[in-house]
């Protein structure tokens, strides 16, 4: 069995407070001081600080004038409209990079799916998802479809992780994603990959919906 590599003090701040939130532990408008964080995690305020600034660009806290760090919680409207996005534009990507990427690149990638079918932490299961993906597509052209894709995927980290949180089972039917998209790219089948690229996000743009739905409901029925 591989052997987890340690975490820096600031993954480990920044892991636990973005599971905390996600989990609901921290609600929307929460303030979260640094010197507390730090105090209950046992770490410097450096980390803590660091790890703060890497959930702002998250979209998962904001930063008030007057009140400090606050929790801004997950929306609808949000995920959305980034997954509205991603499901146009990624099948795009995955297309121009297919013919482009080499058997060597999809072994990579497949290796990576091996360790994602026995990654059972939604935490890690989600980094080493962005892995799978990067390697897929590593070979499109560096344009601005590219870049546009990276910076999307990065803002959707935190959603993806909530999915894996509250749909634990997402984790599997994801692999079976996984394992459908490598044996489509190794086909060289351009409209499947476009398909099942689209339809992988639909399915996670599903479970984030239905737990961010329901986390409004009981908001509501306790006030």
């Amino acid at each position: 069995m591989e052997k987890k590599r340690p975490q820096t003090a600031r993954q480990y701040v920044l892991g636990t407070l973005r599971a905390e939130i996600l989990k609901g532990k921290h609600p929307a408008g929460a303030r979260l001081r640094q010197e507390e964080v730090a105090s209950r995690l046992g770490v410097s305020t450096t980390p803590v600080r660091e790890a703060f600034r890497d959930l702002l660009a998250e979209g998962l806290i904001g930063l008030d004038t007057h009140r400090g760090v606050l929790v801004r919680g997950l929306t609808l409207a949000d995920v959305r409209e980034l997954y509205e996005l991603r499901i146009v534009l990624e099948p795009m990507l995955a297309v121009r990079a297919l013919h482009l990427t080499s058997a060597a690149q999809l072994d990579e990638a497949e290796a990576v799916h091996l360790r994602l079918c026995e990654e059972k932490d939604p935490e890690r299961w989600a980094n080493l998802n962005v892995a799978f993906h990067q390697t897929l597509n590593v070979a499109a052209p560096d344009g601005r479809l590219t870049r546009i894709v990276a910076s999307l995927a990065e803002a959707a980290g935190s959603y993806v992780t909530l999915s894996m949180h509250a749909t634990p089972e997402l984790m599997t039917l994801n692999n079976g994603d996984h394992a459908e998209l490598l044996r489509l790219y190794r086909a060289g089948h351009e409209a499947g990959v476009a398909s099942k690229t689209a339809a992988h996000l639909s399915q996670t743009l599903s479970a984030i919906e239905r737990d961010v739905e329901t986390r409004v409901v009981i908001l509501a029925e306790a006030e």
